[in-house]
């Protein structure tokens, strides 16, 4: 049985494997995918439609996903279960490749890939916190990953072409699937470790509800997960709290043209497949640097001024990048990644930590993970229209969203919210 396979390595190393190996997966398709579904004849507008549907559907359809994860006995059940769905589905693009097709098994595939990752770093995030680890390093082992992904398919497509890419999904699903078996349990069925309980999919947060029954044991359960969210909420209570989530998700999503498009963008543009696959790996590179050393160097900083660094920089690499620049311009702009994305990730999650007991903690990580999601949603579906209008300076689109993203973390000091590093919310 899988519950009872042993593996020779810390619980550090096993997670640490698995985001690698995750990350590995989505650097390998998700660069490629806009150029995969123009070799499929499908515009640019039906691109994005596609490809904003499956996060999306992550906040439409959170409440369902969420309590089955939540009544599994391990965090570690609802990562195998969601892999296993996820290659089920994507196997399903070697017979079915219609626009409808496609439309369907990807939004279905992508639904329960995002609703995997919450899952995950909440895991992860509890674990690391018991045994005194560092949650950054592991977390950057994924990162690490997202290069060789990238670096590999950049090359493996520029030989074989886009008819490899069903291929790449499919060998993908099952060392991913692999991964997951590996990866250690988080919690005993009388859920011992109490600290992200709640922990289930992006937008966990969002109106969460149990089916109506007349059951005196569902409607105890309804009852207690109420109170929880109820609880978690108590975060949101505090001003200026709400105003800096909601500017470190748009800062977030404002990278949504770029996770799509760029690639399409600089092959179009006469920079080959593999070349773009360098650009890629410069920024991922940078960030993996930053979150190796981000732990001494948060002790420091405070998150909002984080955040506020992040908002800036994003509208410089943006506007820039709009411009259509030189190669060695793009390779500067791509180093700006480790500021704009990996601060911001890292910057916002600390924010939250330090402002809300383990008991919340879940709740609360949520409502950041389902605003990024569901902004990130909107950006991608805009840039497919964009891309269609304007190409490459689409990008200018980003820069005003990350520009009010750090407006909306500028008027948190209008509030008495303070720069605390330790958690508030009891």
């Amino acid at each position: 049985m899988l519950g009872s396979v042993r593996f020779p390595f810390t619980d550090e190393a096993r997670v640490s494997t698995y985001y690698g190996v995750f990350f590995l997966t989505v650097g390998s398709v998700m660069p490629f995918v806009a150029i995969w579904l123009d070799s499929l004849g499908m515009s640019t507008a039906m691109s994005g439609a596609i490809l904003a549907a499956p996060p999306l559907s992550i906040v439409l359809f959170n409440i369902i996903i969420g309590s089955w994860a939540d009544r599994l006995s391990d965090w570690r059940s609802a990562i195998v279960g969601c892999n296993i769905l996820v290659l089920i589905l994507i196997s399903g693009l070697l017979w079915w490749q219609s626009h409808w097709g496609v439309f369907v098994l990807w939004t279905l595939s992508g639904l329960f890939m995002i609703a995997s990752a919450p899952i995950t770093d909440a895991a992860a995030l509890d674990m690391t916190e018991r045994r005194g680890s560092d949650f950054a390093k592991v977390r950057a082992f994924g990162s690490a990953g997202f290069v060789v992904g990238v670096a590999f398919c950049g090359w493996f497509f520029d030989i074989v072409g886009m008819q490899g890419f069903i291929w790449v999904l499919i060998t993908g699903g099952v060392i991913r699937l692999a991964a997951a078996v590996g990866l250690p349990r988080f919690k005993d069925r009388l859920g011992t470790h109490k600290k992200y309980e709640k922990a289930t999919l992006a937008s966990n947060l969002a109106a969460e509800h149990l089916p109506h029954t007349q059951s005196e044991q569902a409607i105890t359960e309804k009852t207690k997960l109420f109170s929880g969210l109820l609880a978690g909420m108590a975060l949101f209570r505090q001003p200026g709290i709400f105003s800096v989530i909601l500017g470190s998700a748009l800062i977030n999503a404002s990278h949504s043209f770029f996770n799509i498009y760029a690639v399409l963008h600089w092959t179009q543009n006469g920079i080959s497949t593999s070349l773009s696959s360098i650009l890629w790996t410069i920024g991922v590179i940078a960030e993996v640097g930053l979150m190796w050393g981000f732990s001494r160097f948060a002790k420091n900083i405070p998150a909002r001024h984080c955040l506020l660094l992040a908002s800036g920089v994003c509208m410089v690499r943006w506007t820039v990048t709009g411009l259509n620049p030189s190669v060695s311009t793009l390779m500067v702009l791509q180093s700006f990644h480790a500021i704009t994305f990996g601060l911001t990730f890292l910057a916002s999650v600390n924010f939250i930590a330090r402002r809300v007991e383990h008991q919340h903690a879940a709740q609360a990580q949520s409502v950041l993970a389902t605003l990024t999601t569901l902004l990130m949603a909107i950006g991608t579906w805009l840039s497919g229209q964009s891309y269609a209008l304007w190409g490459g300076q689409s990008y200018w689109l980003m820069s005003v969203m990350a520009l009010l993203g750090g407006g909306f973390v500028l008027n948190s000091y209008r509030t008495p919210l303070d720069d605390v590093n330790r958690p508030v919310v009891s």
